[in-house]
């Protein structure tokens, strides 16, 4: 990894992504790249919030909203980098295989020197796992990764904690 790589930050615009993404630039001397990914309709079984009529009727126009919607995102994310002092650059990165091999590509793609990302917030003991994206970046990167759990996320499990320590 080159010494000016920049960092990887996921960033989706959720609670999760957004406390990652404000966690990374105050951990991480460095340039981020701030990435939003997003899958064409025709590759996707879950498209972000469209009409079954508009998927009949018009997939093109779809697929353009959704580019521009991740790639909204994604600036919205680097601005806030930004703000905080780092040189960001947000982008929409379209996504043709599962997320997790697309994230590491792209991490390897711009030499990334880490990759971060927001854990996902799930209740009872799904909470003390991360999600499955999450998870299997962590077992298959070679590189570090850096998840950072929402504020709500983090805020139940210390009273969680504070619960179970109070328990005789």
């Amino acid at each position: 990894m080159a010494a000016a790589a920049p960092i990887l930050i996921c960033y989706n615009g959720s609670d999760g992504g957004r406390t990652a993404l404000e966690t990374a630039v105050t951990v991480f001397d460095r340039s981020a790249v701030v990435a939003c990914y997003w899958q064409t309709f025709g590759e996707s079984e879950k498209p972000l919030a469209i009409e079954l009529l508009e998927l009949v009727q018009d997939p093109a126009s779809v697929n353009a909203r959704e580019r521009a919607l991740a790639q909204r995102i994604a600036e919205e994310g680097a601005a806030m980098a930004e703000a905080a002092g780092r040189t960001a650059i947000g982008i929409a990165v379209k996504v043709s295989m599962p997320i997790d091999e697309a994230i590491l590509s792209h991490a390897d793609e711009i030499d990334a020197v880490a990759i971060v990302m927001g854990s996902r917030s799930r209740p009872g003991l799904g909470s003390i796992l991360l999600g499955a994206v999450a998870g299997d970046i962590v077992q298959l990167s070679n590189r570090p990764v850096f998840v950072v759990p929402s504020t709500t996320l983090a805020q139940q499990r210390k009273a969680d904690r504070t619960r179970h320590q109070a328990t005789p």
